[in-house]
């Protein structure tokens, strides 16, 4: 019978302390002896692969979460911590699949959610990022952060239709210089306004060759 001083959870607890002070090796080490001792503990491995986030042990916290995972394949937060990880990796579907994945078992995980904004954003996808901060505040109004990104998300996909809608109107117009300076200098809080000035040059360029005798 393991004493006290042997047993798995004492060992966990251990770890849970050294994370709380950011000692995550010693932490890490920790969780392994409680892994010894109790193997088939999805927390315990979940709990290991957090802190090998924290030290920045990436490919081995993924490994982590698929042991988890493999003894409880509902954990949504060690679903959300995997897709986290495999970003940091660069596999960037993988990862929106994990935090899908984890929505799927609770749609108010807040972290897989923000995990997912951050994923698409990294992505280019603004809008879909945008929308993710968006379900975190429908959940939580107050989430200030939220707010910020979903913002920062918007700016950026006008900046990016911007660029495309700059291309297009060479075609039809000279792009005016201030317009031009928006894309290029990455102006993202006048990106919508360059956008309704050039549609209204392009159409006052097409009306004129309609009317055109």
């Amino acid at each position: 019978m393991a004493t006290r001083e042997e047993s798995a959870e004492v060992w966990y607890h251990r770890g849970q302390g050294l994370c709380s002070t950011g000692d995550y090796s010693k932490a890490i080490a920790c969780y392994d002896k409680a892994l010894e001792l109790s193997p088939d503990d999805p927390l315990y491995w979940r709990r290991k692969g957090f802190a090998l986030i924290r030290a920045g042990r990436y490919e081995e916290a993924a490994a982590s979460f698929d042991r988890a995972l493999a003894l409880d394949p509902d954990d949504a937060t060690a679903w959300q911590r995997k897709g986290y990880v495999l970003a940091h990796l660069g596999e960037h579907d993988s990862a929106v699949a994990c935090c899908d994945r984890a929505l799927m078992l609770d749609p108010e995980h807040i972290l897989a959610w923000q995990s997912r904004g951050w994923v698409l954003g990294a992505m280019c996808r603004y809008d879909e990022a945008a929308d993710c901060y968006e379900a975190i505040l429908a959940i939580d109004p107050e989430r200030v952060s939220a707010a910020w990104h979903r913002n920062r998300m918007r700016e950026r996909s006008e900046l990016t239709a911007l660029a495309s809608e700059i291309r297009e109107a060479e075609r039809a117009i000279e792009v005016p210089a201030c317009i031009r300076d928006v894309a290029r200098e990455r102006d993202y809080g006048n990106a919508g306004l360059a956008r309704a000035v050039l549609r209204e040059l392009v159409g006052r360029a097409e009306r004129a060759v309609v009317q055109r005798p």
